[in-house]
């Protein structure tokens, strides 16, 4: 399943499928834009099926709920929601206008990379664990953004190739550089959720 959101700040487009044999997915994408940011989430259940979905949604409940929170408040309640479940892997980001920064946090084996129109690419280092309703130590990061910068966030399923950094170091929509990665894909018989995102008016403006 593919779904495009066009808005005035930026493009995001959204992959999500599911494990073969299964009808329900242990992954989960969220976006909202307000007056002031747009933030993107993605969380992955610990396995696959039914208590991976519970795991997955009961933190997407409390970040759809309480997306204005400051993120290292947010990943605190979303820690505490996931006791007695599987556990999450999970990354945060808030684009914040005013500030022209995106702020950024992560459990566990959900990447994120930026790409800027100079060429230059960050990935930001994951944090080792998961979310299990047990004490953890990230902190959300800050990372400046501007027009023409695109960035992917993923689960697991998605095996990245090195390769495929060129699709994202291109000036084109976000629709089309996600197509053409799903079209690239290797099957990872895996639940898949994919966000890919370009930023289209200069902050600064």
């Amino acid at each position: 399943m593919i779904e495009h959101q066009m808005m005035d700040e930026m493009d995001v487009s959204v992959y999500q499928s599911t494990k073969k044999g299964n009808w329900c997915s242990g992954d989960a994408v969220f976006v909202i834009r307000t007056g002031s940011y747009i933030l993107v989430a993605v969380t992955d259940g610990l396995g696959s099926g039914e208590d991976a979905q519970k795991a997955s949604e009961s933190v997407m409940a409390i970040i759809r709920n309480n997306h204005d929170l400051p993120l290292g408040s947010l990943l605190d309640r979303c820690n505490t929601a996931v006791w007695g479940t599987r556990g999450v892997v999970l990354s945060i980001l808030k684009f914040d206008f005013p500030s022209r920064h995106v702020e950024y946090i992560n459990v566990g084996n959900i990447s994120c990379t930026f790409y800027y129109p100079n060429g230059k690419m960050y990935r930001p280092v994951p944090s080792r664990g998961y979310l299990s309703g047990r004490k953890h130590l990230s902190k959300p990061a800050m990372v400046p953004f501007e027009k023409g910068m695109n960035f992917i966030v993923h689960s697991d399923g998605l095996a990245f190739q090195p390769a495929y950094h060129a699709l994202f170091n291109q000036s084109l929509p976000a629709k089309d550089m996600l197509e053409m990665l799903v079209e690239l894909k290797v099957d990872t018989n895996d639940d898949v959720a994919i966000v890919l995102g370009h930023v289209n008016l200069d902050p600064t403006a």
